[in-house]
């Protein structure tokens, strides 16, 4: 298949691990033999030096920018062309359709680059079209974007997405999509959970070695992932006498973290460890016990338990989280309320051997090297794509008059918007 992907961001500018995923996916396909081409936005950052040459990075990127100016009306034009359109985005898409020919595009995050543009864009030409869903992009797009504009773009509702396959990596996502968003999909949706790259995989170490319970956790370093709860966990298992360390991967508010850990008095079991790869991340999860993962209520998924568990790292985590769909309490994981009695509780679960953390790390291995894997993954997002391409008439995408339309589309999207 000729397969044109399109994503706001791509490695090494990445914020989690929706574009982790996007480039995973993208890679392997290529290596499958497909015919790939990914559309995306520049980086500031060093490309890598194995960027595959199928990488177009011709589109702008309004958002995720640093020192956003705070002033009221340059934030709302720049909300307006993330979420709604960016001439020059679409423009450059209708270009590649045009010369590639795909024989269906693959959408997975479309903020940040003038999404609503771009999905009407790809519903003019009648291309086959699927988007990946690890966020609730649908609701985010109608949420930024007035009601009266949305119109011009045929968007009020679900007739943005009528043609397009949808794959979730959860129904806790599709639901939220569908609470907060007023967006349903009557068309049915291909649920792909999140998955754990099963290669390379070194044996688990033995559990609690010389008697100390090893946590890790690996991600953004905010709030809502639950670090603040991590913290006050830590300073009650250390006040109660337990032998126990902390680990924590990952960029973000760190000297807050620091200092709040200095104030807890937990600096001497709670490290704070930096950013890392992904391949260096699952072999070090071979490392530990558990993995910690007291995330907001309204985490799509998550890979990150589910990678740990395929390398035997314990996950305790949010009951109602995205991830929890997949993982069985007491079998795979241990599920928790979020909030800080629970995961206290949990995690002395683990130091005082309370479940057989053997037998549970054996499930979790078993279950990300099978049902979660990445290669089975792969095969159901193959099986979806193919089963939605089909020849259309490329001579639609070659209107002159498409430049024309898109064109008086945003600029009257403006004039309503701004005056």
């Amino acid at each position: 298949m000729r397969i044109l992907f399109l994503n706001n961001l791509f490695p090494p500018l990445v914020i989690g691990g929706y574009e982790i995923a996007c480039a995973n996916v993208a890679r392997a396909l290529a290596g499958r033999g497909h015919d790939i081409r990914l559309l995306t936005t520049w980086s500031h950052l060093p490309l890598l030096a194995d960027q595959p040459a199928w990488v177009d990075r011709s589109l702008d990127l309004q958002w995720f920018i640093p020192h956003l100016s705070p002033e009221p009306k340059v934030q709302e034009r720049a909300i307006h062309a993330s979420f709604c359109t960016i001439y020059p985005n679409t423009l450059r898409l209708l270009q590649v359709v045009r010369e590639f020919r795909p024989d269906i595009v693959y959408v997975w995050n479309v903020a940040g680059i003038g999404g609503v543009a771009l999905l009407d864009l790809l519903n003019q030409v009648k291309v086959p079209w699927a988007i990946h869903l690890m966020d609730r992009i649908p609701a985010e797009l109608k949420a930024h974007v007035p009601p009266t504009i949305l119109g011009l773009f045929n968007a009020q509702g679900a007739e943005l997405y009528a043609t397009a396959r949808i794959i979730s990596m959860s129904q806790h996502l599709v639901d939220e999509i569908e609470q907060v968003g007023h967006i349903g999909f009557p068309q049915g949706v291909d649920l792909i959970p999140g998955w754990a790259d099963e290669t390379d995989a070194l044996p688990h170490e033995p559990y609690l070695r010389d008697g100390e319970a090893r946590f890790v956790t690996a991600g953004t370093v905010r709030p809502h992932k639950g670090i603040d709860l991590i913290l006050q966990a830590s300073s009650a298992l250390k006040m109660s006498g337990r032998e126990f360390k902390v680990d924590i991967y990952g960029d973000g508010e760190i000297q807050r973290y620091v200092d709040m850990a200095r104030t807890l008095q937990v600096d001497d079991r709670v490290s704070f460890k930096g950013s890392r790869r992904q391949p260096e991340l699952l072999k070090l999860y071979a490392e530990y016990d558990c993995f910690l993962f007291p995330t907001w209520e309204r985490e799509p998924f998550g890979f990150t338990p589910v990678e740990a568990a395929a390398r035997g790292a314990i996950p305790i985590m949010t009951r109602n989280c995205g991830a929890s769909e997949r993982l069985v309490d007491g079998v795979h994981c241990l599920k928790i309320e979020r909030n800080v009695e629970d995961l206290i509780e949990a995690m002395t679960m683990i130091t005082d051997r309370h479940v057989d953390l053997e037998a549970m790390g054996q499930a979790g291995h078993r279950l990300g090297t099978s049902d979660l894997s990445f290669s089975h993954s792969l095969d159901r997002v193959e099986a979806v794509l193919r089963g939605h391409a089909r020849d259309w008439q490329t001579a639609l995408a070659d209107d002159p008059k498409l430049p024309l339309l898109a064109f008086l589309k945003h600029n009257l999207s403006l004039a309503l918007r701004f005056g």
